[in-house]
């Protein structure tokens, strides 16, 4: 029962974040924009969060901020030892990776690839079924 408060901020956070997403692709990036600060203000360096505003500023072709964005959420996200988390950074550098080389900051970009190959390798060694 301990958990109970911090489940229901949980459930509050994962609304906020399903109602973002569907504000964005509503094209009401503004309203997505200050739900995403919202959840931040609560739970700052929040993984999803930060990916969300990343995809804001890629949306309006921002790819500098995307790129400080996207590196902060793979940050907080291999800050966790679970391999679905890890899974999941995997996905982010490579988008990040596609904005380093956008920036034409190749050696950066293959650096994020280096380090989705890493990830793979990491999490196909914790994983005994396969």
């Amino acid at each position: 029962m301990a958990n109970t408060g911090k489940q229901i901020h949980s459930e509050q956070v994962d609304a906020q974040l399903q109602q973002a997403l569907v504000l964005a692709e509503q094209g009401d990036l503004i309203s997505s924009e200050a739900l995403y600060h919202q959840i931040l203000e609560q739970m700052p360096e929040h993984p999803q969060a930060l990916y969300g505003l990343a995809q804001l500023a890629g949306a309006i072709g921002d790819l500098e901020v995307m790129e400080t964005l996207l590196s902060q959420a793979v940050g907080r996200i291999l800050d966790h030892v679970n391999t679905d988390q890890k899974c999941l950074a995997v996905t982010w550098l490579t988008e990040l990776a596609e904005v380093l080389f956008k920036l034409n900051r190749q050696a950066d970009a293959m650096a994020c690839l280096k380090q989705c190959e890493d990830l793979i390798r990491e999490n196909l060694k914790a994983s005994p079924d396969l």
